[in-house]
């Protein structure tokens, strides 16, 4: 966590402590939205009173909505702009009302970060089209964008990173991830690669987690991953790192290259790409780098895929929208609840306990 010390100081002053500022700061800057069970592991405590006590002050100062669901638990929304404003967040969509798919994402994106605290999140957007443009020389056009336009005018407003999954460092590995929250097809996925496809190019090697509360569509994400970013199915040839050079400098040279080899250089262009190839495929091409040297210095990215896929069962704080009638996960839209619950919940007569 990068919580700064004004950031902290902001929180202090609208009532909470240490502790409640620093989860407050993950909830704002990485879901929006939390559970009572999630606010006491962080705490790591089972005391009843510790969170009644902090969702009471939530509410009576207005800082926080709640929603509850069938099960008897609830799920609550910082909404208030004097709180982001207070960790300097106040840009941020969370504090609008969602759908409830968006909410289930925003629960299990913050499951994740509260488990693995260990890890050097990429925050914010400016951050992250910092830390791309400055250390894998990306350029902002390679980066996943939105464009978003005003109602009143033409005014046009690129938005960068906008799905706000989770993005870290783990030691000097960048690993990207995928928040699934119980889809019933890849849609999504594959169209979410397809917007950070020429980033991933960019980008010599990283890891990618796909999470979600079921296994259900682990091995079909794995295949759409494959296909997409490392461009490899059942049936391709990948050529080897050495291969694409001697075959790259042939091209160049306006040699003669088989109809064959044509085709693996355009698979091997699309893999290898990025500075640090074209740094040293200048360095081979020179004769300063040799072919046992490369060998050597890429043997194991020449052979693997740059993107590192994995799975990880994430979301156990979905249990919160569990029928206890038909014992399954509820599936109508936040909206569904809105009329039997107030707008805000909160002063004398907030109930604070449960989920």
């Amino acid at each position: 966590m990068t919580m700064t010390a004004f950031q902290r100081e902001g929180l202090h002053l609208l009532g909470y402590t240490k502790r409640e500022s620093e989860f407050l700061f993950l909830v704002a800057t990485h879901s929006g939205y939390f559970t009572n069970h999630q606010f006491k592991s962080f705490m790591e405590t089972a005391s009843g009173s510790v969170s009644h006590a902090f969702i009471r002050k939530l509410l009576e100062r207005r800082h926080a909505t709640y929603r509850a669901y069938r099960s008897g638990e609830r799920v609550y929304h910082l909404f208030a702009r004097k709180l982001y404003q207070a960790i300097e967040r106040e840009n941020l969509r969370t504090r609008k009302r969602h759908e409830l798919e968006y909410v289930k994402t925003r629960l299990v994106t913050l499951d994740f970060v509260l488990a693995h605290p260990q890890y050097c999140y990429l925050e914010t957007e400016p951050e992250k089209i910092a830390f791309f443009e400055r250390e894998c020389g990306a350029a902002r056009a390679v980066q996943p964008v939105k464009l978003y336009r005003a109602r009143r005018s033409t005014d046009v407003t690129p938005r960068y990173f906008v799905d706000r999954f989770p993005l870290f460092l783990n030691g000097q590995r960048l690993t990207f991830t995928y928040v699934e929250a119980g889809a019933v097809a890849l849609d999504a996925f594959g169209t979410h690669l397809q917007a950070y496809l020429a980033l991933f190019e960019a980008v010599p090697a990283f890891d990618f987690i796909y999470m979600a509360p079921t296994a259900r569509l682990f091995r079909s994400a794995e295949s759409e991953f494959q296909q997409i970013v490392n461009r490899r199915s059942a049936g391709s040839k990948c050529v080897s790192l050495l291969d694409y050079f001697r075959l790259r400098k042939a091209w160049d040279g306006k040699e003669r290259v088989a109809s064959a080899d044509v085709v693996l250089l355009k698979e091997a262009r699309e893999r290898f790409v990025g500075k640090a190839f074209e740094d040293l495929y200048e360095r081979w091409q020179k004769g300063i780098t040799s072919d046992t040297e490369i060998k050597e210095i890429l043997a194991q990215s020449s052979d693997a895929p740059r993107g590192q896929f994995r799975t990880l069962v994430c979301g156990a704080s979905l249990k919160v929208f569990a029928d206890p009638l038909a014992k399954r996960a509820e599936i109508y839209s936040e909206g569904d609840v809105r009329a039997s619950m107030p707008d805000f919940s909160g002063g004398d007569s907030a109930q604070v306990s449960g989920s």
